[in-house]
């Protein structure tokens, strides 16, 4: 198991999930489009609705297709950043 933080609170995940999968089996809301998990990561029609959380294990943080980001050990992320919200806002 690996800890994943989201929004500041640890959650224990399946490190060989991606993070919307992750999010999604905790039953948190992270909207997404075109993933579907029997497509797996990567094929998810070319991540058209670019939906995004913000964090990453770096300081910086950024917006990241959470379809595509592993559910690494001390990974942060946000669903509730407005940099997220606003960057999904404009692909809807």
């Amino acid at each position: 198991m690996a800890t994943i933080y989201v929004d500041n609170k640890p959650y224990q995940v399946n490190p060989e999930q991606n993070l919307l999968s992750a999010c999604l089996s905790l039953g948190l809301n992270l909207p997404y489009f075109c993933w579907h998990p029997a497509l797996g990561s990567g094929r998810s029609l070319q991540a058209v609705c670019r939906e995004a959380v913000h964090g990453s294990a770096d300081e910086r943080g950024r917006l990241v297709m959470a379809c595509l980001w592993p559910a690494s050990e001390g990974t942060r992320l946000s669903i509730e950043h407005p940099d997220a919200v606003t960057f999904r806002a404009g692909v809807v």
